[in-house]
């Protein structure tokens, strides 16, 4: 194995699990507290994409000024989204959020096909051919800079979840329901924050992503998968766990595609998400539920 491709691709490998680690923090994040996997993320990946394009070619800054304009946007599209699609059946079976998140992914997709059209959409950036030399090596910037800008949100959240008297207010209700309530917890408004941010985190890799990437409606199926298997194989409801199981599904993807075969990289991800699950059923992070 050539040793320079090998180094090249890990690094290659970890910009991208970048992107996956922050679709997977904000998925765990609405797993740990509503205990509901959110199958529309990649929908709302797609929005992020297109709301940066609209962003962009309105006011014709750069993509990243446009971070605290979009988290505002994304925060309210998800608090609407809640409001009409997901409060009415709080109540009801687990079954029926995966039907409504389901079926919100196909209105989000169509409704974005309707409002752009079907043409791609791009976002030139002079980044997008710039690099860093490292030693023999060469670090993309613009995926350097989503892989910081994922840190830093990431970091972020997690410093809100356990440094804050609201994050405590989240995390009590993940722990518990029933009792966080007793304690005084408005459970409903834990699941509306912990949705809103999940779905701010999405908005936002589609945001960093949007000058790779040509902006199509079916653009996040390509992360969809990957992101689901992140935050499970890292344990449900654990961001660190969900983060750094983004990174190394990314490295293994590359590892693959690179040194056995292009179109076998989702195998890899697939074949190492099962192995580890064969002896970590609770995800390399999870832990077995409390009894009591």
């Amino acid at each position: 194995m050539n040793t320079w491709a090998f180094f090249q691709t890990l690094i290659n490998g970890i910009l991208a699990g970048g992107i996956y680690a922050l679709l997977a923090v904000g998925t765990t994040i609405i797993y740990g507290v509503m205990r509901m996997v959110n199958f529309a993320s990649s929908a709302f990946f797609v929005v992020g994409m297109y709301f940066t394009w609209w962003g962009w070619h309105l006011t014709g800054f750069s993509i990243y000024a446009l971070i605290p304009f979009m988290a505002v946007l994304l925060g309210g599209l998800a608090y609407l989204v809640f409001k009409l699609t997901l409060m009415p059946i709080l109540s009801q079976s687990r079954t029926s959020a995966i039907i409504v998140t389901v079926g919100l992914s196909f209105f989000l997709q169509n409704a974005m096909l309707l409002v752009f059209g079907a043409v791609p959409l791009n976002i030139p950036s002079r980044l997008q051919r710039a690099f860093i030399p490292v030693g023999d090596y060469v670090i993309p910037l613009i995926r350097l800079i989503a892989m910081l800008a994922a840190i830093v949100l990431s970091i972020a959240v997690g410093i809100i979840l356990m440094r804050t008297d609201y994050g405590r207010q989240l995390r009590a209700t993940a722990e518990n329901q029933e009792v966080a309530e007793m304690l005084g917890v408005n459970a409903r408004r834990m699941f509306i924050s912990s949705w809103t941010i999940g779905i701010i985190l999405t908005g936002l890799a589609g945001l960093l992503l949007a000058p790779l990437y040509n902006i199509k409606p079916d653009a996040g199926n390509v992360f969809r998968n990957t992101a689901l298997m992140a935050c499970v194989l890292g344990g449900l409801g654990n961001i660190k766990g969900a983060f750094i199981s983004g990174i190394v599904l990314g490295v293994v993807e590359a590892m693959v595609s690179v040194f056995i075969a292009q179109e076998l990289g989702p195998a890899g991800i697939f074949i190492l998400f099962l192995i580890a699950l064969k002896f970590k059923p609770n995800g390399l992070f999870g832990e077995g539920e409390r009894l009591a």
